[in-house]
């Protein structure tokens, strides 16, 4: 996702589950119907508290379909999304509701296409067995729930289910399976640590693992350990991750040992953080991979595809993947949080995209984020109004759950690459179905090998369309549409390959845990790294023993070359649920570019545990270059201005040498500030290792990011994405050509990487959400920092 902004769940008011959706003066209207959902076929009646009103009833594209006076009684509306408005006298109310395939009487699907409900942070309590009914009439047979160690478990020993019972309790009771996932960590548990979520000691995570597993045995089908912890959500490296992961796994295990158990979901794409962790053996304590994103569902396969060739690399590719979030980000413009008609429409259509994306790239299990009403930031990813009445988007999930059902990809029967839309083919259990639509309106002729299929649009709605000879004439646009009953000619040949169901693996888990972490203060999330100067540095490695038989052995710290370790290994015994905990003193050798790794290999009489992995890197800033020039940017002139629409810019020299960009912002959006150097022709970079310079900045401001991009003649942009904090005092940074990643917002690069013998341009600035900032730079210059 570049990710998703941090989940801040909030409390939501107004406990109406089935009335009215937005409300002038007092009318009332009420379906009796959780979400106001209606099944195919149900009379949709609505109570209306008023004395002859005049109503009317529209559909998804604003065309009328009922309308009358007095009671409110419609009979044979299709499957689909409606507004009611009614009137009466200077009173008026509008109420959304659905009408969809009604699959509450059928067995509980297996659940390809499902829902994050977050339900038991989002929701408030008397609620849930609405949404639960809402979910089992849809068909969809899984909901992601949120759980938190830390208000359970306030007092170690001390445990409250009474929050999360009542949750697992309706959901259970309607057939829907609830997967939770727990991602935070209760002080106690590392005290007097800050920024931190790790617990000091894994046998505490063990075992409130453990009673998890024991508690909702029957009512939680699956668990994951932590969310998203390649990003911030686990503020520290995978090294202290992988530990938690193995001891997580090892008490859900003990405690349920037929419980599925999935990876902490991965959000940044294939990254340093991912490597890592599969190093250390991650293999064998996890049964389901887990990954998020959010970005065009075209770009799923690729992202995907990085995944899979990890998991292959490390023998693991054939476990059941599954995609757990996935959304759409929409700014909230109406009041309430609320989106106009617009966006609730776009919400809608990205759904069958997103789910046939999702299932081509291979995803064994998809879920829609989020289902009730979430505003995040200004952004509105709920598929539920705040009264659980549906937008668009709940009813576009309910007709790709019906009319996919068991969706198994077939294949790309059209790609907008190649024939200008996309068909995406699908066998559902009863039907061929084909998703297809176009980025703008336009009319394509399907081979579909039938001579009639039923249409459907994106909520659900069918018609019968004649195809003579096989041949079917369709209107299509950025709506998706279903294609019902193709033949079996139409997916012949189909150049796609299906991947295999996932299944879940026989792990053979060791019981012994090894944790490594470096006493570091400084950490780069991005390259999943320590950040070392030359001096020496505690390293601390945690052993447990989960098993029930007593060991014994030793553990081994492997350096890069040229380090020392005092010990350098250490004897180790312990006793079922014994833990050792030793401390090593670390001395770095010659700075080196790029990452280096510490691996803690145990050797066990009778066991064979997985390694322990850290990764360092240099802070070059601490290094004195072998070799440097400089770029003469010092000079004001030098320099042209660049800023988001939304601001203004001055440019002048710096109060203490170099140049000062200010910049003043009057608008909401996006607010950047990068002033650009051309140096007139491609200049040749290739003798260097990365640009060096000295900054500082209007304040010690950690959501001011300062960053520096270089580009090529094509315009291609390459930028240091995690880039330096903002400082009021005079800091010095270096940006290392190997580190620097293509801009998504600059052309595409056709060689995929940045050509340091033709760099024409460079743009030092920031990235801010202050309405004022200031940048002051000096002695920009080129650095080599080690011969090789």
């Amino acid at each position: 996702m570049t990710s998703r902004p941090f989940l801040v769940f909030m409390s939501v008011a107004a406990l109406i589950v089935t009335s009215v959706w937005a409300q002038e003066a007092k009318m009332i209207l009420k379906t009796g119907r959780p979400g106001n959902l209606f099944a195919f076929g149900q009379k949709v009646v609505v109570q209306v508290e008023a004395k002859d009103a005049e109503w009317r009833v529209v559909d998804l594209d604003g065309a009328e379909v009922a309308k009358g006076k007095g009671a409110i009684e419609i009979a044979g509306l299709p499957h689909g999304y409606y507004e009611l408005v009614a009137k009466a006298g200077e009173q008026t109310a509008k109420l959304a509701f659905g009408v969809v395939a009604d699959h509450s009487a059928q067995a509980p699907p297996s659940g390809r296409l499902n829902v994050d409900g977050a339900t038991a942070w989002l929701e408030r309590q008397g609620r849930h067995d609405a949404i639960a009914q809402m979910l089992r009439m849809a068909g969809i047979g899984w909901v992601r729930e949120r759980f938190s160690w830390g208000g359970t478990e306030p007092e170690k020993g001390k445990v409250d289910w009474k929050q999360y019972d009542a949750v697992a309790d309706a959901f259970t009771k309607h057939g829907v399976r609830v997967y939770q996932i727990f991602h935070d960590s209760p002080a106690w548990s590392h005290a007097g640590k800050k920024n931190t979520r790790n617990p000091a000691d894994l046998r505490d995570a063990y075992a409130f693992a453990k009673r998890l597993a024991e508690h909702y045995k029957g009512r939680v089908a699956a668990w994951e350990v932590w969310n998203e912890p390649d990003i911030f959500f686990w503020p520290d490296l995978s090294d202290t991750f992988a530990g938690l992961q193995k001891a997580a796994y090892l008490g859900l295990k003990a405690g349920d040992p037929t419980l599925p158990v999935l990876i902490g979901s991965f959000c940044r794409g294939h990254c340093a953080f991912d490597e890592n962790l599969f190093d250390a053996g991650i293999r064998d304590y996890f049964d389901v991979f887990n990954w998020h994103i959010y970005a065009l569902p075209d770009a799923y396969p690729a992202t995907l595809c990085r995944y899979l060739e990890l998991l292959k690399r490390h023998g693991c590719d054939e476990r059941p993947v599954w995609l757990t979030e996935a959304g759409i980000r929409l700014r909230a413009t109406q009041p309430d949080g609320e989106l106009n008609a617009a966006d609730e429409r776009r919400q809608a259509d990205f759904i069958p995209k997103s789910f046939a994306y999702s299932l081509a790239a291979g995803t064994d299990r998809h879920f829609f984020f989020v289902l009730p009403y979430y505003l995040e930031n200004g952004i509105q990813f709920g598929a539920l109004r705040r009264d659980l009445s549906p937008r668009p988007g709940f009813i576009a999930i309910a007709a790709a759950v019906d009319i996919l059902g068991e969706a198994r990809f077939l294949g790309f029967l059209a790609t907008q690459e190649k024939e200008g839309f996309t068909a995406i083919a699908f066998h559902s259990g009863r039907d061929r179905v084909a998703v297809v639509w176009a980025n703008a309106p336009r009319d394509v002729e399907l081979h579909v090998a039938a001579d009639g299929v039923v249409v459907a649009n994106v909520v659900g709605r069918r018609r019968d369309c004649a195809a003579p000879g096989g041949r079917l004439k369709l209107a299509i646009g950025p709506s998706p549409q279903y294609v019902i009953g193709i033949g079996d000619q139409a997916v012949r040949g189909l150049r796609s390959t299906p991947r295999p169901e996932g299944k879940l693996p026989r792990n053979q888990p060791a019981p012994i845990v090894l944790r490594g972490q470096a006493q570091v203060p400084t950490l780069d999330k991005d390259s999943d790294s320590y950040v070392i100067g030359d001096a020496p540095f505690a390293y601390a490695v945690e052993a447990v023993n989960f098993g029930d038989k007593p060991v014994a052995g030793r553990v081994v710290l492997e350096l890069p070359s040229g380090w020392r370790a005092e010990p350098g290994e250490a004897k180790v015994s312990l006793e079922p649920m014994g833990r050792f905990v030793g401390e090593f003193r670390v001395t770095p050798g010659a700075v080196a570019l790029g990452p280096q790794r510490i691996l803690v290999r145990p050797a066990f009489e009778g066991a064979t545990p997985a390694p322990a992995v850290s990764s360092f890197r240099f802070d070059l800033a601490r290094v004195k270059p072998t070799k440097e020039l400089g770029l003469g940017l010092d000079d004001p002139a030098r320099w042209h201005k660049n800023i988001s629409g939304n601001g203004t810019m001055e440019l002048a020299a710096g109060k203490e040498g170099g140049v000062r960009f200010e910049a003043t912002f009057t608008a909401a959006g996006d607010r950047w500030c990068y002033p650009r150097a051309d140096f007139g022709r491609p200049m040749d970079f290739s003798a260097y290792h990365g640009i060096a310079f000295e900054f500082r900045c209007h304040a010690d401001d950690e959501a001011t990011t300062v960053r520096l991009q270089l580009i090529e003649p094509n315009g291609a942009c390459y930028l240091t994405t995690t880039g330096w904090k903002a400082r009021k005092d005079w800091t010095r940074a270096t940006a290392v050509f190997a580190d620097l990643t293509w801009g998504s917002y600059s052309p595409k690069d056709p060689n995929g990487a940045l050509d340091l013998k033709a760099v024409r341009a460079l743009m030092l600035g920031l990235n801010t959400p202050r309405d004022s900032a200031w940048l002051e730079v000096r002695g920009i210059r080129l650095v080599r920092i080690a011969d090789e």
